[in-house]
């Protein structure tokens, strides 16, 4: 006889109604505000929480293990999208609402939306290498090391990648730039 929901059971729920929202934040921000892909992300977050709940020793905080969790999916996401180059990783430059100054007069948000829809549109233009890795350089800010690590390449060839991918950056973003102008 079932008698109901188990002390692990009890737990995970406490922890996923406890960040679900704020994991699921991170990870659509970080997967070009895919809706579809964050929540299949953070289903597979969950998912690897769950499991692991009974090897969490409490040698940090639930947030703190949950979002390493978050971080090591992501890592394998950007890998297969690395690899694969079928699906775009995008970013969008506004991390949280809480970034949001209320004071800001309305032409300032309008520019700084301007800015933003910008950005989103260079960086959906570019290749996906190098969209994948300005993501992880300056959204995830992992340095040259670790990028190389991630996507199997030596430094300097990520350091190389970066260049052209910041040059490339640049020169859609001006573009976009005149044609709005115009």
């Amino acid at each position: 006889m079932i008698t109901g929901k188990t002390e692990r059971d009890k737990k995970f729920i406490s922890i996923y109604q406890a960040h679900v929202d704020e994991v699921y934040k991170f990870v659509y921000l970080r997967t070009g505000a895919n809706k579809s892909i964050a929540e299949d992300l953070t289903q597979e977050i969950f998912l690897e929480v769950y499991k692991g709940l009974s090897r969490f020793k409490g040698l940090s905080s639930e947030r703190t293990w949950v979002f390493r969790i978050a971080k090591n999916r992501l890592n394998d996401f950007y890998r297969k999208q690395y690899r694969s180059m079928f699906e775009s990783v995008c970013i969008d430059v506004v991390l949280d609402d809480k970034l949001v100054d209320t004071g800001q007069d309305i032409q300032e948000n309008q520019i700084k939306s301007f800015e933003q829809e910008t950005v989103r549109a260079s960086l959906s233009a570019l290749p996906k290498q190098y969209e994948i890795v300005l993501t992880l350089k300056y959204m995830d800010e992992k340095n040259t090391k670790e990028i190389a690590l991630l996507l199997g390449k030596s430094p300097k060839a990520i350091e190389s990648l970066l260049r052209r991918a910041k040059d490339t950056f640049i020169k859609i973003y001006a573009e976009i730039e005149e044609k709005r102008m115009l």
